[in-house]
């Protein structure tokens, strides 16, 4: 992962890393028939997995566009597109691409452009529960939304080209708070975990504040490093309410759709744990194993392939067993298999990103030269 400057923070790369491999085991465990143990460690991580990936974004993008504010360079609609062009660039081709690939090859089955449209424009699950089809998807629509949004309320509490603290904490806090109230105001209509699921969780409007936790934490690396500083030393609190969240998710959310409270904050109180460990892990360059190191690396890298593409390869290898007439029985087979997907998983991930992403990505910066 990147830095707002350009250059690779190994400690970010980490995070990011983390992120993916729990979406990917935590989606890959719900198959076959992995020993008990695996599955309940690993089944709901992914949760946990989509929640960094929103704070990172947060974190890094808010970066940059807290950058361009403090410089003048976010006052007008000119410079606001030019932001758009850069992060579309960065994001479109590559979702496009799986977006027609999924026609064919999702795991719900054939689709058609005729009721799969919205996704074309990220209206999916804006306000409602999201269309059955491309389902990871949902994350990247609130990703988005925040991309287009922001720039824009920005400009609307930006009184002129020197104001751009006031203006950037009043975004955060209108992004922050009105996610918040729109889960209070429909948590009412939710009786287990698959509605909240459909309902507040993979709901754009609902979900913003996950990012904008990264855009504050942003804020204050920029505005009050001093502060920021003091933060670090207290990583571990967030590595340690990391952990406790994953073992949370393992006992299977206990508790939570009986308490609307719970339900109300369960999402802020994630991403402060992973806010609150950032500026620690940042400061990480080696995990001490250089193998281990370049994993890490690569993983982060393709991990936006490694997110868009594991459904599609899943649906894929399963197909072909299923052909083959292979019944996998048992955790040894089940396990066999795991490894199988993980080198489909890589295989088209670097496909794609060396022949869509990283193409596009030296176009968008061929462009500003």
């Amino acid at each position: 992962m990147s830095g707002a400057e350009g250059k690779r923070i190994f400690g970010l790369d980490i995070l990011r890393a983390i992120a993916v491999l729990l979406v990917l085991i935590g989606h890959s465990s719900q198959h076959f028939q992995p020993p008990g143990w695996f599955r309940w460690l690993w089944s709901g991580q992914g949760t946990l997995g989509v929640e960094i990936f929103f704070v990172l974004s947060g974190f890094l993008i808010g970066t940059i566009i807290i950058r361009l504010a403090r410089s003048g360079r976010l006052h007008t609609s000119a410079m606001v597109w030019d932001f758009w062009q850069r992060r579309w660039a960065r994001t479109l081709p590559l979702y496009f691409f799986f977006y027609l690939l999924y026609l064919r090859f999702d795991y719900l089955g054939v689709a058609d452009l005729g009721r799969t449209y919205p996704f074309l424009f990220f209206m999916q699950n804006f306000a409602w529960p999201q269309l059955p089809f491309f389902q990871h998807s949902w994350s990247l629509a609130v990703e988005e939304w925040f991309y287009f949004l922001f720039p824009l309320v920005f400009l609307a509490f930006a009184a002129d080209e020197r104001a751009y603290r006031r203006p950037l904490l009043a975004t955060c806090v209108v992004f922050i708070a009105g996610p918040v109230i729109g889960r209070m105001l429909v948590l009412g209509n939710v009786h287990d975990y698959e509605g909240f699921n459909d309902q507040v969780r993979m709901v754009v409007v609902n979900r913003l504040d996950a990012i904008f936790v990264g855009v504050l934490l942003a804020l204050i690396r920029i505005e009050w490093p001093n502060f920021y500083a003091r933060l670090r030393k207290f990583g571990f609190v967030g590595i340690l309410g990391i952990i406790g969240i994953a073992l949370y998710l393992a006992l299977g959310v206990p508790g939570l759709i009986q308490h609307y409270w719970l339900m109300s904050l369960y999402f802020p109180i994630m991403s402060l744990a992973i806010a609150m460990s950032l500026p620690f892990v940042s400061d990480v360059q080696s995990l001490g194993i250089r193998l281990l190191d370049s994993f890490v690396s690569y993983t982060s890298k393709i991990s936006y392939s490694l997110y868009l593409g594991h459904i599609c390869m899943l649906t894929l290898v399963n197909s072909l067993l299923d052909r083959l007439g292979v019944h996998v029985q048992g955790a040894l087979m089940t396990m066999g298999v795991y490894l199988v997907y993980a080198a489909a998983f890589y295989g088209l991930a670097t496909i794609t990103y060396y022949y869509i992403e990283a193409p596009f990505l030296k176009l968008r910066n061929d462009s500003t030269k």
